[in-house]
């Protein structure tokens, strides 16, 4: 993310819009690493009925990827995503947030993007998004680590800001990533997955520069009907020449009962040129 000033409406929105779907991931799993006490699964049977994707002897990551979008595609609902790199002495030197709000069919949609940094020479550094969009604008207000604020619409369409406001395309990558067992039933007919051993790595969506990851574990817990309402991802890498261990969580909640503030910032945006 760039310290620089942003310079022009122009380099100014391409700054808002790359800061935001620089998405990193809260909360249905603890964030440390210690064990997690599991109901084991009961030995299926016949007619024993399992989520879309997952089944006693895995899961394809496609099927379960498609049906948490699309049972989130006709519901309002709450995303929460927080992502930490951690050096080899536990001190965190990224943290990125995010939430957002979805009304049904994301005819509109709200949501807040921020980052601290301690990495750069330069010292520690925060950076904010916050973005609000219906089906004819999408406005924005990024503030810098100077507390500079940029405040930006333009019309709606090919320059959404979010495409992939269910974080299919991450979820997909993380089921692809590792192999899973189901380790436990829920109540709502739901189970919960962990993994057994990595698959195709590659298929992570890593932080920017980021690189050489090893040792994934995923957790998840998904309703009947595919929502993945929890999970954590986690993995070693290296970041630059050091060491690092990243922690990604995600939760999916107040579903059905989400509403949409429009915020009192958007009457001051500026409309940005195409």
């Amino acid at each position: 993310m760039s310290a620089e000033r942003v310079g022009s409406v122009m380099d100014a929105r391409t700054l808002v819009v790359a800061c935001a779907i620089f998405l990193a991931g809260c909360g249905g799993f603890p964030v440390s690493d210690g064990p997690e006490v599991i109901t084991p699964a009961p030995v299926p049977t016949d007619g024993v009925q399992y989520p879309p994707g997952a089944t006693a002897d895995g899961v394809v990551p496609s099927v379960l990827a498609n049906a948490h979008a699309g049972s989130l595609s006709t519901t309002s609902y709450t995303l929460s995503a927080r992502q930490e790199i951690r050096d080899a002495d536990g001190d965190v030197v990224r943290r990125t947030e995010r939430t957002h709000w979805v009304a049904p069919n994301a005819s509109t949609y709200r949501g807040r993007f921020e980052q601290n940094v301690s990495e750069y020479r330069t010292g520690p550094a925060t950076t904010r998004v916050d973005y609000w969009a219906n089906r004819t604008i999408v406005a924005t207000r990024y503030v810098n680590e100077r507390g500079e604020v940029t405040l930006l619409r333009w019309p709606a369409g090919n320059g959404d800001l979010l495409a992939d406001l269910s974080d299919e395309q991450r979820l997909a990558g993380e089921l692809a990533a590792v192999e899973t067992r189901v380790a436990g039933r829920t109540d709502d007919g739901g189970v919960v997955l962990v993994s057994t051993r990595a698959r195709e790595t590659e298929e992570l969506t890593t932080p920017l520069f980021v690189s050489d990851v090893e040792n994934v574990t995923v957790r998840m817990r998904v309703r009947y009907d595919g929502v993945v309402v929890a999970r954590r991802l986690a993995y070693d890498a290296t970041l630059g020449s050091r060491s690092v261990h990243v922690v990604r969580t995600v939760r999916v909640t107040n579903l059905g009962v989400t509403t949409v503030e429009r915020p009192v910032w958007v009457d001051e945006t500026t409309m940005s040129e195409r």
